[in-house]
């Protein structure tokens, strides 16, 4: 890492948030650390029971808009492994044709994804997103969980001199004390310098140093950010700091077009835009998660903690009916599945074992995924559609 920096010098914020993801040694996503549930850094809804994509395969069968299900980053294969179960044992004639493609850059996460899948494994495609480009346009529903918030942002602030975008550096530290202290200690070992080049000597002598990053406002990268300022984040003030999502907003963009007719289903956690970028949230959305804690630092546990931002729903509604795509539905993901009929899904349930009994494991799930405070209310689904021209 302190060569690539060395190398690329004063690079975007975006870029910095992109390689800590995405690098294929040593990247957030791309290595085999366990990264969802009790031994990783958070939980998602798939991974909380497999209700919750019980509710979205009945819905995909109910939008009957084809029989191919696009999924982009299936994280460990949880929610495909549910979905294509419950097509097989409650829809089996939508399960004989259904043809069920799961875009997944890491090598790392395709196989621990056919491990999980397991024995419907054989009706899923692993595909690069130019390949399935290749192959369309299709009919059929585009799903995601948690995909969009993992695309790295742009950092804007407005100073009294206008739009500036937060630039990082590596920049080496002298330390008068003689020791590193455990933080420093921390970074340096997740930089990848040698404890041999831990040292720098000058005029007959050496001195213990440190490495850390160093955030800087300069110029605005891209003109595209200025225009996402004036559509979406006008009443910035002073001060505050928003990120924009221009990585995840180009995705929707070639997502839109895979589809000659069909419905896109997305969930995440965000905000339309007025609120996403209140004045309120003077440093933006930005955080880690490591081990099931949040972090504010995004520059420590490098490739070892999550960097996400909320995501801007205004935004993608407005690619989507810019484009000829009707919103079906915009709203919390308590709301959702409570219209798509989750609650028939609780059974009158008691068990003198009740963390293991079944039916009152799924009565909890079906709570944990619908109650205001918790994912019900801070996750959101947009769902929109087309029809062939």
């Amino acid at each position: 890492m302190r060569e690539w920096f060395e190398a690329q010098g004063r690079v975007p914020f975006v870029q910095f948030m992109e390689w800590a993801l995405y690098h294929p040694e040593w990247g957030y996503y791309t290595s085999r650390r366990k990264k969802i549930g009790k031994e990783g850094d958070f939980y998602t809804a798939p991974s909380v029971n497999p209700v919750f994509a019980e509710v979205l395969a009945d819905e995909v069968v109910r939008m009957d808009g084809g029989r191919t299900v696009i999924e982009f980053g299936a994280g460990e294969g949880r929610l495909a492994r549910d979905m294509l179960a419950r097509f097989a044992s409650e829809h089996p004639a939508f399960f004989a044709e259904v043809e069920y493609l799961i875009v997944e850059i890491s090598p790392t996460l395709r196989e621990m994804q056919r491990e999980t899948i397991g024995e419907h494994a054989g009706n899923v495609r692993w595909m690069s997103e130019e390949e399935l480009h290749a192959g369309g346009p299709y009919v059929g529903v585009i799903l995601t969980n948690e995909l969009v918030d993992a695309f790295p942002v742009h950092r804007v602030t407005r100073t009294k001199e206008g739009l500036r975008e937060v630039f990082v550096e590596l920049a080496v530290e002298q330390d008068t004390a003689g020791e590193l202290k455990p933080e420093v200690e921390a970074r340096v070992e997740a930089s990848g310098v040698e404890p041999a080049d831990r040292k720098v000597g000058g005029a007959g002598f050496e001195e213990n140093f440190s490495l850390r990053f160093v955030e800087s406002l300069e110029p605005l990268s891209t003109p595209e950010l200025a225009a996402y300022v004036d559509k979406y984040a006008p009443k910035m003030i002073v001060g505050q700091t928003i990120e924009a999502g221009l990585a995840g907003m180009e995705w929707y963009k070639r997502a839109l077009s895979l589809l000659s007719s069909g419905h896109i289903l997305t969930i995440d956690y965000g905000y339309e835009a007025d609120m996403l970028h209140h004045s309120s949230r003077r440093t933006g959305t930005l955080r880690g998660f490591y081990r099931h804690t949040v972090t504010d630092d995004p520059y420590q546990h490098i490739g070892e903690q999550d960097l996400t931002a909320d995501v801007n729903f205004s935004a993608l509604r407005n690619l989507g009916e810019a484009a000829g795509w009707q919103t079906d539905f915009f709203g919390t993901q308590a709301k959702y599945l409570l219209q798509s009929g989750i609650l028939t899904r609780l059974t009158n349930a008691w068990s003198a074992d009740p963390f293991r009994d079944p039916d009152m494991k799924r009565n909890r799930a079906i709570k944990s995924l619908i109650l205001p405070g918790g994912m019900g209310e801070h996750f959101k689904v947009l769902v929109q559609s087309r029809v062939s021209q």
